[in-house]
């Protein structure tokens, strides 16, 4: 029986998409969501997580071609540990989420309304 590890996140990208091919007719995007917070129950009390994104084949696709830093999103998926050994034999270790769905949050831009009005 598999473990739930669902995950459902909002924020916005911190740069922009990477697409990467990675063996025969498979793709990866990777981007960094920034989730702003509050704590306490004080407005005043913020801060910033980051959380890093990988999309597999078509969705990667999409979020390669339409997402963009500072775009918002709302990300579903499941979270993923990596797991490997750095250059000095430490055991390192990275959580991810790998994404099953993205939403584009999408807000023309003035450069799009100025597009649109030409």
């Amino acid at each position: 029986m598999n473990n739930l590890s669902i995950v459902i996140l909002d924020g916005n990208l911190t740069h922009d998409p990477e697409l990467k091919e990675v063996g025969e007719n498979r793709r990866v995007t990777r981007f960094t969501v920034a989730a702003n917070h509050e704590y306490g129950g004080n407005t005043e009390k913020k801060f910033v997580s980051y959380f890093q994104v990988e999309c597999w084949d078509k969705l990667a696709d999409n979020c390669s071609r339409y997402l963009r830093k500072g775009s918002r999103v709302t990300v579903t998926g499941n979270l993923r540990q990596d797991r490997w050994q750095d250059e000095r034999g430490q055991n390192r270790s990275k959580i991810k989420i790998n994404a099953n769905h993205v939403r584009f949050d999408y807000t023309p831009s003035q450069k799009d309304n100025d597009e649109q009005a030409a």
